[in-house]
């Protein structure tokens, strides 16, 4: 099954047009019903063992420094701690605690590959905000630690991003970062089928606030860079793209190969093909192909592989680590 992208004039958040609105109700309906149907593949699953804190598997991040090992993490709940498994054995290859950070509800997480004079870093975000209360969210970039080992982090290894919307507090779990512009891309978990789109370039970690003042809590901004070790990380406003017609946003992933953009809801996931698109709002402005969601218990983690292989895991202790087909290409 197949959903339109859509963009809103001025990219609003709400659609006003009722047909629309109804056919993308449709679309999530037939999407429930699809799933439900769905092939039960658990037979491919690699289940994730040893690290029995793992609970609710909520981010993931292919490693750049081991393509054999994956990242994850729990969701709200937990301490801030990553743990880390061999994608062949499932077996767990080690860890990363974040001495100093409050995990409120770590949400997503992503790979930044190694450049010329910069490692390669992960990204963790603290974002998900269901009721839509959160005066910011927090990103927390820091070089990626070794896959094989287990690893402590203070908070002067990171640097420390408040992110805010542009119209208020959103609710988000699906993030990826873009090479190509050198930012990290933020999906809202919207409801309705209608998630705005957003970008925080990668300059922002290093440059003070865009704008300082009072915050919707009613405390004066830092607007302080946020140097590793700074205990007043700036605020930034991350800037709207665009808004896609697409339910319940779980979680994204840029291909490494192609440059194509995964984002997967609780039924299917969306394939953004790369395409000759120069922008990445025009990429994600065409017609997605559409992949049912596996029957597995609740996914809202999903990333690929070097290979360009998609995978994603399910919640519950001992995860299952699931490759989702690809869909056929034109």
């Amino acid at each position: 099954m197949k959903v339109f992208a859509h963009r809103s004039m001025a990219l609003l958040g709400p659609l006003n047009d009722r047909s629309l609105r109804s056919s993308m109700l449709m679309a999530t309906f037939l999407a429930f019903v699809g799933w439900c149907f769905a092939e039960n593949t658990q037979s491919q699953s690699i289940r994730l063992v040893g690290a029995p804190q793992l609970s609710e598997s909520s981010g993931l991040a292919f490693s750049s420094r081991d393509p054999n090992c994956v990242w994850t993490h729990n969701d709200s709940g937990d301490r801030a701690r990553l743990f880390c498994f061999d994608r062949v054995s499932g077996e767990a290859t080690g860890g990363c605690e974040l001495q100093g950070i409050r995990a409120i509800d770590w949400e997503a997480m992503a790979s930044v590959p190694a450049t010329k004079g910069e490692k390669a870093k992960l990204i963790v975000a603290d974002c998900g905000d269901n009721n839509a209360v959160r005066p910011f969210i927090s990103l927390y970039r820091f070089d990626e630690p070794d896959p094989r080992d287990n690893t402590t982090l203070r908070i002067a290894d990171c640097e420390v991003m408040r992110l805010r919307f542009p119209g208020g507090p959103v609710d988000c779990e699906a993030v990826w970062y873009d090479p190509v512009g050198r930012c990290t891309v933020l999906v809202a978990k919207g409801r309705l089928p209608i998630a705005g789109v957003y970008t925080v370039e990668d300059a922002l970690w290093n440059q003070p606030s865009q704008r300082s003042g009072e915050s919707q809590t009613g405390a004066t901004e830092p607007t302080a860079s946020p140097e590793k070790g700074s205990s007043k990380p700036q605020t930034v406003i991350a800037t709207q793209i665009t808004t896609l017609a697409l339910p319940m946003a779980t979680g994204a992933d840029r291909d490494p190969l192609t440059g194509d953009v995964w984002i997967a809801s609780y039924f299917q996931a969306f394939c953004f093909p790369r395409g000759e698109h120069a922008r990445l709002s025009d990429q994600l402005g065409q017609l997605p192909v559409a992949t049912e969601m596996p029957r597995l218990r609740q996914v809202e983690a999903i990333s690929v592989d070097e290979k360009g292989r998609v995978w994603v895991t399910t919640e519950g202790s001992q995860p299952l680590l699931h490759p989702i087909a690809m869909p056929p290409t034109k």
